[in-house]
């Protein structure tokens, strides 16, 4: 796990270095700007939100339980599921359709193997009950024809503390690329190549 996270920051800190060197073929406040930048936006909360709505199901009980409730009964890997929306969104933030395939290029280098390690990990926890849950709900595109509320959750307060500080976090990728998209206009930061 803590070799994934260190991947995970590295490329993510790479894919940003890589940002404040490029520019964007956009004009500032053109209506393709402003469509990136409100659609990673939106990307960004959602996947705030949507982290905070999976930790409230299983904050502090994450591989002691089987929790098929929530989120976690329409999809079998919510947390990275709304994780994507967010890297997707802090690329999509620079004006770049490309920063934001590289930014989910990152997730899904960084984030794809873990959950199949955490889906072996699991099997071998809970046999057959996570076998019936496999077959009955798929590991990442949700189906929300499958949603169980759940009547009343355990939250492990340390866990759901710090997810809530990621969540609180994630907004901020947003004012870092306008920053960045600042410091270009003003001549700070260098513009060494041009993307879309």
């Amino acid at each position: 796990m803590n070799l994934r996270l260190a991947a995970s920051r590295t490329l993510l800190l790479g894919a940003v270095g890589f940002a404040c060197v490029t520019g964007r073929a956009w004009a500032p406040h053109s209506p393709a700007s402003m469509a990136l930048e409100s659609t990673g936006l939106v990307l960004l909360l959602l996947g705030a939100f949507g982290r905070v709505w999976c930790a409230a199901h299983i904050a502090g009980r994450k591989n002691r339980d089987l929790v098929a409730v929530g989120p976690f009964s329409v999809m079998r890997n919510p947390l990275y599921f709304f994780s994507m929306f967010a890297f997707t969104g802090a690329g999509l933030c620079f004006d770049s359709l490309s920063l934001g395939a590289i930014f989910l290029a990152v997730f899904l280098i960084t984030h794809w193997p873990t959950i199949l390690s955490e889906e072996k990990f699991l099997r071998g926890a809970f046999g057959k009950s996570y076998e019936e849950y496999c077959a009955r709900v798929p590991r990442f595109l949700p189906n929300l024809s499958l949603c169980v509320p759940a009547d009343e959750v355990t939250v492990g307060i340390p866990a759901f503390r710090r997810v809530l500080v990621e969540a609180a976090c994630m907004p901020l990728a947003f004012l870092a690329a306008q920053g960045i998209e600042l410091a270009h206009a003003n001549g700070t930061l260098p513009t060494l190549l041009t993307l879309y």
